[in-house]
């Protein structure tokens, strides 16, 4: 191996964090045929609204929460904290692992925070690259133009551009990005925090280490199996339950002056109002729409948090 090669310790990945978002939500945009039913997901704001006024898909809302994040790659000659740290609670090196930081913001890590909220009633998770060239990049997005992005068991069907039937044998699209559940709430004034993790979906957190043995963490595609499998509540419940818990993620009550400033905000991004509407009169009248609506934009606003619903499209 060459001395370059050698003393590429650190690797910063060669696309931008937008390019790998891009590429994922390309992939989940497109319908999906899942056990003989039409299966959707789209962030709400994409979705047909007409289509979501019917009560049927209404019912079958299942909404989920992404952080995309771009990590780094430390080879195996990398001796700083983070392989020290890893070492010492028995998390793999040898092959090299990635790592990402959360995002620190007045001294606070307010996103994360609102990642781990929200992942205590609905599955809601970091996503990030197994890779940092730009080559594997391009393969995932020739893939989501060619293949659906979801598991069928040894289907056949007809392929129309090759006029030949194609087998899907358990196709992974998603292999080479992992999902990490937010493990805690983090309420320190360390000046930064990552999480690690290897190929083998081995993580670790850090600034004082620990092994996650047991964070849950699969590869996306895993990730949206379980999207799909899962039943829920029933979906005014769960989009109440997460539309209520917006004033806790900034510290507010649900009727202060500075909650009602922040939904007046994103009502005035998503909608059409004029400056005579009351403002009040509308919150009350929200709908399970309208609270999606809200919570999409507001999630992203402040905390770059996607919110994507799974739906079927009866």
């Amino acid at each position: 191996m060459s001395i370059l090669k050698i003393h590429g310790e650190r690797i910063t990945p060669d696309f931008i964090e937008e390019d790998f978002i891009s590429a994922i939500e390309t992939s989940l945009n497109r319908s999906f045929y899942f056990r003989d039913k039409s299966v959707e997901v789209r962030r709400i704001s994409q979705a047909d609204e007409n289509e979501l006024g019917y009560d049927g898909v209404l019912n079958t809302i299942v909404p989920f929460y992404i952080q995309f994040k771009r990590s780094d790659f430390y080879s195996p000659h990398f001796s700083g904290k983070l392989t020290t740290d890893r070492k010492n609670v028995s998390l793999p090196v040898d092959k090299g692992f990635f790592a990402f930081e959360l995002l620190r913001k007045n001294n606070k890590y307010e996103q994360h925070n609102a990642m781990f909220k929200l992942s205590q009633q609905n599955k809601a998770a970091y996503v990030a690259p197994m890779f940092y060239k730009s080559s594997d990049l391009s393969k995932l997005k020739s893939q989501a133009k060619e293949f659906l992005p979801i598991y069928y068991d040894d289907i056949f069907f007809y392929h129309p551009m090759h006029r030949r039937l194609v087998t899907l044998r358990n196709l992974l699209l998603f292999k080479k990005s992992i999902t990490i559940p937010p493990h805690d709430l983090v309420n320190d004034t360390n000046p930064s925090h990552h999480y690690s993790y290897s190929r083998d979906n081995k993580v670790g957190f850090h600034s004082d280490p620990i092994n996650l043995e047991n964070a849950k963490a699969q590869t996306f595609y895993y990730f949206i199996q379980e999207v799909f499998n899962q039943q829920g509540r029933e979906s005014k419940s769960i989009v109440d339950s997460n539309y209520n818990l917006l004033p806790e993620l900034f510290g507010f009550e649900s009727n202060s002056s500075d909650f009602l400033a922040i939904l007046e905000a994103s009502i005035r991004r998503v909608s059409i109002v004029d400056s005579e509407t009351n403002i009040n009169s509308i919150i009350e009248q929200f709908d399970t729409i309208d609270k999606l609506i809200i919570l999409e934009d507001i999630l992203y606003h402040y905390f770059n948090i996607r919110q994507f619903i799974k739906y079927e499209n009866i």
